[in-house]
């Protein structure tokens, strides 16, 4: 794959991220009521737009993120349609719906992952045979099989195994390895190799996988999900505390290179990375920042205690200094990802 299609799916993976987020306000809106005029998946010009019960579904030019447009979001309410017109309440759930619908697909990125992919584990699973005349290949080893246990001593652990090979004794060794869930009792013989002088039985092994069942990857993947939450908080804590290093947070340019290497990598590696960014886009959103959904939801929180509205014009004002300071941010991010690229391409 070429450096541009790797950089093209990268926006596109990363696109689905932001789309993600959009769709929670979206459903959350349509469900309780709020008038939508526009869903956007992309930024720029319109490419493609159909409009449907009032709403304009459009595709724009950049795959670099997506929009959900409410009526009379950032305007003081007019009439009953208008966004800030519904119940404080309603408004937290929405505005609150886009950082937990990444939080749900990152239970769902990871989900499928232990389904389809696994998790490894510390069993000696068989690679692949020497050739085919080597004695474990005799001995009716297959790759896939997991040794289970040498001369009747069970293996426990990955690091038991070389152990109990090199110290068979003998003519002959037996091996029980695990194939399909079942247990197999095979022989292994002439396995000391003259040349070498050690034993020699002409396998490749390493960790095993262990898939898991629906039930079993949903509750593992709630957990996994939360640990990350967890240190995502840590890592933000640490920062007021120990400052940022170098390479310790990533702009936009690297962001798309991380997920453009994980692209070359393959789909196991997309599938671990998405849950990273899902989560870290929840967090990050959540953050009580002006022009967050948290320093939204700060608004609302305050509005729901007062049981009145922050003036409109001290609220947008506020959020205009967030949305600067947070482009501010993303420029020097982006400046420092182009140095740091640049550096690793010509070793400066």
């Amino acid at each position: 794959m070429t450096t541009f299609l790797s950089i093209l799916a990268a926006l596109l993976v990363l696109s689905v991220f932001v789309v993600v987020h959009e769709l929670g306000h979206f459903l959350a809106g349509r469900l309780l009521g709020f008038t939508v005029l526009e869903f956007a998946v992309g930024m720029g010009p319109v490419i493609l737009k159909k409009e449907k019960n009032g709403i304009t579904y459009s595709l724009r030019a950049f795959p670099i993120g997506g929009m959900c447009r409410f009526y009379g979001e950032d305007e003081e309410a007019k009439d009953g349609r208008s966004f800030s017109a519904h119940a404080v309440w309603k408004r937290i759930i929405v505005v609150a719906a886009g950082p937990v619908m990444n939080i749900l697909a990152a239970i769902l990125f990871a989900t499928v992952s232990l389904m389809g992919y696994g998790v490894y584990v510390d069993v000696p699973t068989v690679q692949e045979l020497a050739s085919e005349t080597s004695p474990a290949a005799l001995a009716g080893i297959e790759p896939g099989d997991v040794l289970h246990a040498i001369n009747g001593v069970t293996i426990e652990n990955y690091e038991q195994t070389s152990d109990l090979i090199l110290g068979a004794s003998g003519e002959e060794m037996a091996v029980t390895v695990e194939r399909d869930g079942v247990l197999v009792d095979l022989t292994v013989r002439d396995f000391y190799n003259e040349a070498e002088g050690r034993n020699f039985i002409g396998i490749t092994y390493g960790y095993g996988r262990e898939r898991y069942g629906l039930f079993r990857a949903i509750g593992t993947s709630f957990r996994y999900v939360w640990d990350i939450f967890a240190e995502v908080a840590r890592f933000i804590g640490s920062i007021f505390t120990q400052g940022v290093k170098q390479g310790d947070v990533v702009g936009p340019v690297g962001t798309v290179t991380i997920i453009g290497q994980a692209v070359r990598t393959g789909f196991e590696t997309v599938l671990y990375l998405s849950v990273l960014i899902s989560v870290n886009l929840a967090f990050m959103n959540l953050l009580p920042l002006p022009a967050l959904d948290g320093g939204r939801l700060v608004f609302l929180l305050i509005e729901a205690i007062r049981r009145k509205p922050v003036p409109p014009e001290k609220e947008g004002m506020v959020h205009f200094a967030g949305l600067v300071l947070l482009l501010g941010l993303m420029v020097y991010l982006t400046v420092s990802d182009v140095r740091g690229l640049f550096s690793g391409l010509f070793g400066g």
